[in-house]
């Protein structure tokens, strides 16, 4: 296993467990579930780490806070939809020495948008009555994901911490 390998693996499961965390204990309770500060870790471990890795981070952090909240019908729906958030940032990931560019700022509307159609779909599936009811709730967690991503982007770019950390270790 070469070290490059083994760095990304370590980042990988760094970043699973922030999310985890950041799904299951901070978080917000609304109707049937939760809006949580995840998603915004999400869209940074995408742009910082991109790749499978960063697609399996999501989708397991994230799922393993469903597991474990009460929401274990979720998980699975979860799974999905976590690593279809992290897509968009993974197929545009440029080993650039920042996190927030206009493009990553812009890719939050389609992952917002996943989110927002993933857990519908899974309501109509789980759980219809609360199909239309959740909504709102998913629309503000797309929504503060983004606003939280924007300023931890910010933040993390003028600490200047993606080329301090990530780039020439990869």
């Amino acid at each position: 296993m070469t070290n490059n390998k083994l760095n990304k693996m370590v980042l990988s499961a760094m970043f699973t467990a922030m999310i985890f965390v950041l799904t299951k204990f901070v978080s917000v309770p609304v109707a049937s579930g939760y809006v949580h500060l995840g998603d915004a870790l999400v869209y940074i471990v995408a742009s910082v780490l991109g790749g499978p890795w960063a697609l399996f981070s999501a989708a397991i952090g994230g799922a393993l806070a469903d597991a474990v909240s009460g929401w274990m019908s979720y998980a699975p729906a979860t799974l999905i939809i976590k690593t279809l958030i992290a897509l968009p940032f993974v197929l545009c990931y440029k080993k650039s020495d920042r996190i927030l560019t206009p493009l990553t700022a812009l890719l939050t509307i389609p992952a917002g948008a996943i989110t927002v159609g993933g857990y519908f779909i899974a309501d109509m599936i789980i759980d219809k009555a609360y199909a239309f009811v959740n909504i709102p709730g998913n629309l503000i967690q797309a929504v503060g994901s983004a606003v939280l991503f924007i300023v931890l982007g910010v933040s993390f770019d003028t600490a200047k911490l993606k080329k301090k950390f990530f780039i020439d270790r990869m």
